[in-house]
């Protein structure tokens, strides 16, 4: 056994030792689904990268045993965890995309942070994920057509419960419960020339809501409507990308929180003063800038503008008004040891060029304005690749952090992931 095979069984066995002591408990990020958003607290996430064909970044084929075009299949999301849109595609990036899943056929599963996943081909290319959203189980389903692509995002967490008491006239009180993380999303995703587009539509529960009906005298009526509405498109260069990756996008998102009750005939609306509007231009590209048959270094950043248009509360507030610029340079760098081993790692951050905030309570007769610019602290992860056969595994350490521009750095955590694969 050579001295990089050590190397390399080292890391792997490292990575996987940290794992077990740390991740003995779910945290938040592991049962959260794949949306570009959480909700309610952290509302607005960074977009992820575009799908990044494997075989368009890497360097062109070398002879040796020691190329990156020996790992050019699909990876696990331990994978390229900062960002970069220029890495090669991980199970995350696919997913986002329905249209690249074609032609693949294999079983991937990762018990540290819980998802499942299956994809075969028979004529066009179907897949299933099964992974969690908050505490409830999601449930992916996509089919793939060559350059066009759909899939199907479900998690259900609905209680429906009718009473009856009472005679001549009786009572009948119908009450309905979703608990947050009841989602539904849909995405489309197709190839256009040498350019990929994504499209992405989400409704989902953002917090416990409670309605009731009753026909009693009077009659009441009470409805809780916590939820978000979300819609992403994005176009990208994927099929085509060389050394440069880009992809340009926008993403819009109604974050409703709110509550009628009807007694009889009046009526009380509630409207949450954080209920608004949200508009998230992104734009995201790296670049290689160091690279051989063995290794590259790609540099790039992922920018985005958020607007957030706060709802007018009569009485509290006018709406507030919160405009951001937020950039996170970001570094990968992947190596070949062998043909049979894959170090990877990268680093990340933060940088708020300006986030700007104008409102006030209405109630106080105060008006208020901030403006933050922040560096929120740097986030570095590294990882390794085992591939023999038809067979992977892969596993990565990093430090916890919010992907959310609008939030402060929530760091010091350290996390990681282990991923498997079976090819056919």
């Amino acid at each position: 056994m050579n001295f990089k095979s050590l190397v390399a069984i080292g890391l792997l066995t490292t990575t996987s030792i940290w794992a077990q002591g740390y991740f003995g408990e779910e945290t938040e990020e592991a049962t959260s689904s794949e949306s570009s958003y959480q909700a309610p607290a952290t509302v607005y996430e960074a977009p992820a990268p575009s799908y990044q064909e494997a075989t368009s970044s890497s360097p062109e084929v070398v002879a040796g045993d020691e190329s990156l075009n020996d790992f050019t299949k699909l990876h696990g999301r331990a994978y390229n965890s900062v960002g970069s849109q220029g890495a090669s595609a991980n199970v995350s990036t696919k997913l986002r995309s329905p249209h690249t899943m074609s032609g693949q056929n294999l079983f991937y599963i990762e018990p540290t942070l819980e998802r499942g996943l299956v994809s075969f081909t028979s004529g066009n290319t179907y897949y299933l994920s099964l992974a969690n959203t908050r505490t409830i189980g999601l449930m992916t389903a996509g089919l793939s057509m060559g350059n066009m692509g759909f899939s199907l995002d479900l998690g259900l967490a609905k209680d429906f419960n009718t009473v009856e008491t009472g005679t001549a006239p009786a009572v009948e009180t119908s009450t309905s419960e979703v608990a947050a993380g009841d989602v539904i999303g849909l995405r489309f995703s197709m190839g256009l020339g040498d350019l990929s587009l994504t499209t992405h539509l989400e409704w989902l529960t953002t917090a416990d809501q409670t309605s009731t009906e009753s026909n009693s005298t009077p009659a009441t009526e009470s409805t809780e409507s916590f939820w978000d509405l979300l819609l992403e498109a994005e176009v990208s260069n994927s099929p085509s990308a060389k050394d440069l990756a880009w992809a340009v996008g926008l993403t819009i998102l109604r974050h409703n929180l709110s509550s009628k009750t009807v007694t009889g005939p009046t009526t009380t609306d509630i409207i949450d003063p954080e209920s608004h509007l949200e508009l998230v231009p992104y734009f995201n590209m790296s670049l290689k800038v160091l690279g051989n048959d063995r290794a590259r270094v790609l540099l790039g950043a992922n920018s985005a503008l958020g607007i957030r248009l706060f709802d007018k509360v009569t009485g509290t507030t006018d709406g507030d008004l919160e405009i951001g610029l937020f950039i996170a340079p970001n570094i990968f760098a992947e190596v070949a040891l062998t043909k049979n081993w894959l170090f990877f790692g990268g680093a990340s951050h933060n940088l708020n060029l300006l986030d700007f905030t104008s409102g006030g309570l209405k109630s106080a007769n105060r008006s208020e304005s901030t403006i933050i610019m922040l560096t929120e602290q740097t986030v570095a992860s590294i990882g390794t690749r085992f591939q023999w056969k038809s067979i992977a595994l892969e596993a990565g350490l990093t430090d916890a952090f919010l992907s959310n521009p609008f939030g402060a750095f929530s760091g010091g955590t350290i996390t990681g992931n282990i991923g498997a694969f079976i090819y056919f």
